[in-house]
């Protein structure tokens, strides 16, 4: 979790969140449409957060008391939220995952200052603070053209998490895997939903993240669909194929947090 898309949200989750993310115009950088021949290019903010064990409660009441209204009257289109050690991994961390519709919105005074004023944004932030073990905000890249979308009515409870750090220089080999290796041989599973991001500012470049939802947790007893679908051989082969890009490979198991998160109504 401490490397998430989250994921992120993203995430990813990121993401469980980036596959859910709101459909917005096809850009390169936040706020800059580009041809509609570009693969869809969205930015999402995932701030990771570890709290106090004996701040848990009090810092999930302040969330949704207090940050989600001041998010959503802030214009904060939409807000996804996971936890760690759900059952496995680091407990206590949260991954929250919003869009950034552009980067302008940095040259303005924070989100709690310009909602709260100056006085009760400081009381505000001190509070959560006080909560705090660890806190870390970066920006993802979502690849749009390297995921499969849920439906809008899709159920799931949870994702699981694989942050890649790739070879350097790897990038074009590790995303034509994904495209034309794992994404078809995945659709073929029915998969709830497959997201993947790249972290741009904040973190690793070359670190990718990518989020399966799962319906419910009896789905991970079923195994990976390599191999469930392809024959040892081909398993194999497919293994083999991406090896020589990867360098590092992380799993976690993240908890979707339904009352911490909002997004908008599909639709028709």
């Amino acid at each position: 979790m401490r490397r998430v898309m989250s994921a992120a949200f993203v995430s990813a989750a990121v993401i469980a969140t980036l596959g859910l993310g709101i459909v917005r115009a096809q850009s390169n950088r936040a706020g800059q449409t580009t041809p509609s021949s570009a693969p869809q290019r969205n930015w999402y903010s995932v701030t990771v957060t570890t709290v106090k064990p004996d701040h848990i409660a009090d810092w999930l009441q302040i969330q949704k008391a207090e940050t989600v209204p001041m998010q959503q009257k802030g214009g904060i289109k939409q807000r996804d939220t996971w936890a760690s050690g759900a059952p496995f991994g680091e407990g206590n961390t949260y991954a929250i995952v919003t869009p950034i519709d552009k980067f302008a919105t940095y040259d303005m005074p924070n989100l709690a200052r310009r909602i709260l004023g100056d006085a009760a944004a400081q009381t505000y932030q001190n509070k959560l603070a006080a909560m705090t073990l660890s806190r870390r905000t970066f920006a993802v890249q979502d690849r749009a053209e390297l995921s499969i979308a849920p439906g809008p009515n899709a159920k799931f409870v949870a994702a699981i998490l694989t942050d890649t750090t790739i070879v350097s220089g790897h990038a074009e080999q590790y995303e034509a895997y994904v495209k034309g290796d794992l994404l078809p041989l995945l659709k073929k599973d029915n998969v709830v939903g497959y997201s993947v991001s790249r972290t741009t500012f904040g973190g690793d470049a070359n670190e990718y993240h990518s989020v399966m939802l799962i319906s419910s947790f009896a789905d991970i007893d079923r195994g990976p669909a390599q191999t469930r679908l392809l024959k040892p051989a081909e398993a194999a082969a497919m293994a083999a194929k991406v090896t020589p890009h990867v360098a590092r490979v992380e799993r976690t198991i993240l908890r979707y947090v339904p009352d911490l998160s909002y997004r908008p109504k599909p639709t028709s």
